[in-house]
């Protein structure tokens, strides 16, 4: 069971197209009486774009504002459109003294105006992308401090669960991008800030001060991210992408998936893995490659989740040559934990994810069909993670196993793989859920709240999947423990979804609703 879908806006890309302007290649004009042929017209000079009433009329257009045309018909008034810039060759760009940054020096390649005034979105679903002609960066968009801090927070926060940059590769990113108008490089830095601010912080704090314009935390991940699309839209695409490309595009996937974007997060997911499988290994250098390594497997465990979630298809394979290998060819022991989640999801292939999609089946699956997958789950953190994983790995990797043994409870469920009798395994009987939802309680009452709340609205979504689990077995199945155990453990679900993304706005709504519609009689009992 999963959480039904916010509406969401989508992305208005359309721009406005080019004036259509009369070429002026006429016939060579002859004289009368001679007959010799006269000097050609000359060309009319074309602008890069027309007024709006020369547009309108389909008449030629000068790049002064009030254009000749309608200054000369006498409505000067209503010559609107954007003033043409001069068409010189760019500058190099000029060192330039930043107030916002205590005075130090920074390499500015245009300046922007203030963002103070700019009417940002409130919520996820006023978001809208607006359409450029062309990219040019903002240089005091992205202050040197800016990226200095987001990378701690990365590394803090982000980098146990998704370890595709390390601090070599991020120093070479930022040489590269101070070097480098509008790179690819630079697009990376403004994918992975945008990330950090809006999954990482808080949402009305503000973590610069007066080092930004922006309001909070919020409004500045939302500057960010809307910078980074511009960039993306503009990025020369190349038949064999860089690991760069596909990095930032996952960034963009994350802050869209941040936001309850959940269809621009499948997009950009999806373009994702596909630049990931046109990536040539045997042209990166060491460090490129093992990166590489990590994020085709962050790629795979975001794809099967998202596919779980949103009956989706998935496009990665686990294979024998290439990435993707069957041994972690990364050594570094702080990737156990990485490890262990990537073996989370090893079994899930594509024949699992068309059976939870409920493609035709030619043949009745037997009753023993699906213990590969749950040996496959149960084991993946008992041999490889130690126990001094970090408190976020420990919250996210518990959570996942028991969500997976509940998505795999309900696919047994559906096929009538399920029974009642006391010899039956415990996964395969109808109470399960109600095991799982004790072992969450107390595998996971003693983790600090900010362990769940670094992974963003996918906890919260697998979080609430198991809570509807476990009220339609109270509500249908009888139960031999006590009924208060269950609605305690219950009760704990909710008060940790209440305070995790979405949980407020979301989650707790439905999972109320939900309650309601079931278990009438529990919801005063909730509020306890």
């Amino acid at each position: 069971m999963t959480a039904q879908q916010l509406e969401e806006t989508e992305h208005n890309q359309a721009s406005s197209p080019l004036p259509t302007i009369p070429q002026a290649h006429g016939p060579v004009a002859r004289d009368s009486d001679t007959g010799t042929a006269t000097a050609p017209r000359a060309k009319r000079v074309q602008v890069a774009r027309a007024c709006h009433r020369c547009r309108r009329l389909q008449k030629a257009c000068s790049d002064s504002r009030p254009c000749q045309r309608c200054t000369k018909a006498g409505l000067a008034d209503e010559c609107g459109g954007f003033p043409v810039q001069s068409r010189i060759l760019p500058q190099p760009p000029l060192l330039q003294v930043s107030p916002a940054v205590g005075g130090a020096f920074s390499l500015g390649v245009s300046a922007s105006p203030p963002f103070r005034n700019l009417d940002l979105p409130t919520s996820p679903q006023a978001f809208t992308s607006f359409a450029r002609e062309s990219f040019v960066r903002k240089d005091d968009l992205l202050p040197p401090q800016v990226v200095d801090y987001c990378a701690g927070r990365f590394f803090e926060r982000l980098a146990p669960t998704i370890p595709i940059l390390t601090p070599e590769y991020l120093a070479n990113l930022r040489t590269r991008a101070a070097s480098e108008a509008g790179s690819e490089a630079y697009c990376v830095l403004l994918g992975l800030c945008a990330m950090v601010m809006l999954q990482v912080e808080e949402p009305r704090g503000n973590s610069f001060g007066q080092l930004i314009t922006a309001e909070n935390n919020a409004a500045y991940g939302w500057l960010l991210l809307e910078e980074a699309l511009a960039a993306h839209r503009h990025l020369t695409r190349k038949s064999t992408p860089s690991l760069d490309s596909v990095l930032l595009v996952f960034f963009i996937y994350a802050c869209h998936a941040s936001l309850f974007h959940h269809s621009p997060a499948f997009v950009f997911l999806r373009e994702a893995s596909t630049l990931f499988l046109l990536l040539k290994p045997e042209a990166m250098d060491d460090l490129s490659r093992s990166l590489a390594e990590r994020l085709f497997w962050v790629l795979l465990i975001s794809e099967r989740s998202h596919a779980i979630r949103y009956r989706r298809p998935i496009t990665l394979q686990i294979t024998t040559n290439g990435f993707g290998l069957s041994s972690f060819g990364d050594h570094d022991p702080s990737l156990a934990g990485f490890k262990c989640l990537a073996a989370l999801f090893r079994a899930l292939d594509t024949t699992f994810i068309a059976l939870l999609n409920q493609e035709s089946v030619s043949r009745t699956l037997p009753v023993d069909s699906l213990d590969g997958v749950e040996v496959a789950i149960n084991t993946a953190l008992n041999y490889s993670c130690p126990d001094d994983l970090l408190p976020t790995q420990k919250a996210n990797l518990r959570v996942t196993q028991l969500w997976l043994r509940i998505i795999l409870w309900q696919l047994r469920l559906r096929l009538g793989h399920l029974s009642d009798q006391r010899a039956t395994r415990s996964s395969r009987t109808y109470h399960y859920p109600l095991e799982v939802a004790k072992e969450l309680t107390l595998s996971t009452r003693d983790l600090p709240l900010h362990s769940f709340q670094v992974h963003g609205v996918g906890i919260s979504e697998k979080l609430f999947d198991i809570a509807c689990a476990v009220v339609n077995v109270l509500a249908r199945v009888p139960v031999e423990m006590t009924k208060t155990a269950a609605e305690d453990d219950l009760k704990y679900l909710r008060g940790l979804i209440l305070q995790l993304p979405g949980g407020a706005t979301v989650y707790d709504a439905l999972l109320v609703k939900h309650i309601q519609q079931t278990l009438p009689n529990m919801t005063d009992g909730l509020d306890a």
